[in-house]
């Protein structure tokens, strides 16, 4: 019998929860564990955590992240807590968390975006992504009893709730700064820098949707099945600095190119899709102009902004990821997959497991017999069918 992650989550009793996504998801968290006869309270380490924490059932914490397992150890002998809640498993602070529960057997739950977007968030023990603890072994999931799909419930997330939790979250951060004079965010925590990244994103999305029209309509016929597609991760991404051998997303970009321009057949097209989060933060035009220059092959790289993934994948040879979610969707689409950092899905007969220099040429296809089985367990073992940012209380129904 699969463990579901409701099951995961519900198999304590007392839980602190530590820093969640920018807004009221833990707070809504905090009332359904206690509907559930639990007890929770949260720890806040800035404004933003202050502001949307629920109100009588919070800590402080104002301290650094070295010296948070020893408060960890405080707070646990005035009040007994079982298990510790976080979003994102590689921020300083919860990194420093974990550490402090293995040493002491305490149960460590991630929260973390959908392995399977848009209708899921995830859930697992210990660590999430490159933490996971779910099996990397091909046998494991051919040994697994064929189960039906479980009913999903499609829920559509708001962006613009996801923006304005974080404009807020941010403001509030600022304003109570001194208040939490030691705190260091695990990203820049300026609400002016960060605003006028989400401005040029919405101006750079308006201008690529016009501009790339055209192209749009020749990758889904001129070039369908003719182009690898290399999936970018947005820039500080902790997949892209805890999980992989790059510290810079140019670093995958030049291997990629340089890798394509030696060994794929000249018949084939490079396109390198930028990640719509990162599309007001980096733009690599000038990087992957100059690269394909080098290497002579610049009628044969495209790079493209908001071209939709479902319609690349669908209509790509092949795809090559650090370790990015897409990648999953990748397997949905049956296209072959290398991926260059630790991911997951990164599992013999679903993955080419060779050298990228041989990707461009191998006759891999990914067993879909395997891939049902490996997508079937990861979701009912990890996933919620529900999402961080909607129009009502993301617990309703659960």
């Amino acid at each position: 019998m699969i463990r579901s992650a409701l099951d995961t989550l519900l198999s304590g009793q007392k839980y602190l929860l530590l820093q969640g996504p920018m807004g009221p998801f833990f707070r809504h968290l905090g009332d359904w564990l206690e509907s559930k006869g639990r007890e929770a309270r949260q720890v806040v380490f800035n404004g933003g955590d202050q502001f949307y924490a629920r109100k009588g059932k919070s800590l402080a914490y104002r301290g650094v992240p070295d010296d948070f397992g020893a408060w960890l150890g405080a707070t646990r002998g005035d009040w007994p807590f079982d298990t510790l809640v976080c979003f994102g498993d590689c921020r300083p602070l919860h990194q420093a968390a974990r550490r402090w529960a293995q040493a002491q057997g305490i149960r460590f739950l991630v929260f973390e975006e959908g392995y399977l977007r848009p209708c899921f968030i995830t859930l697992e023990e210990n660590g999430v992504n490159g933490f996971s603890g779910l099996p990397r072994e091909a046998a494991f999931y051919r040994g697994l009893p064929a189960q039906p799909a479980p009913d999903v419930k499609r829920i559509a997330p708001s962006t613009l709730r996801r923006i304005g939790h974080a404009a807020w979250y941010y403001l509030m951060g600022c304003y109570h700064q001194r208040a939490f004079a030691r705190y260091r965010h695990h990203k820049c925590f300026s609400p002016w820098y960060e605003g006028a990244c989400w401005a040029r994103a919405a101006a750079r999305k308006l201008w690529y949707r016009a501009t790339e029209r055209r192209l749009r309509r020749a990758l889904a016929t001129r070039y369908r099945g003719r182009y690898f597609l290399a999936i970018l991760q947005v820039f500080n991404d902790s997949q892209l600095r805890c999980h992989s051998g790059y510290h810079d997303m140019r670093a995958f970009i030049e291997e990629t190119l340089g890798s394509f321009a030696r060994h794929a057949p000249p018949s084939r097209m490079l396109v390198i899709k930028h990640h719509p989060m990162d599309r007001g933060h980096r733009n690599y035009r000038a990087f992957i102009n100059a690269l394909s220059a080098r290497y002579g092959v610049g009628e044969r790289v495209i790079y493209v902004h908001d071209v939709p993934l479902p319609e690349l994948l669908s209509n790509t040879a092949g795809v090559v990821t650090i370790n990015s979610t897409a990648g999953i969707s990748a397997l949905i689409h049956n296209k072959p997959l290398k991926v260059m950092g630790s991911a997951l899905y990164d599992i013999d007969g679903l993955t080419f497991q060779g050298a990228l220099d041989a990707f461009w040429r191998a006759p891999f296809r990914p067993d879909h017999r395997l891939f049902s089985a490996f997508r079937c367990y990861l979701m009912r073992s990890t996933q919620i069918n529900t999402v961080f940012y909607s129009r009502e209380n993301p617990f309703i129904g659960l």
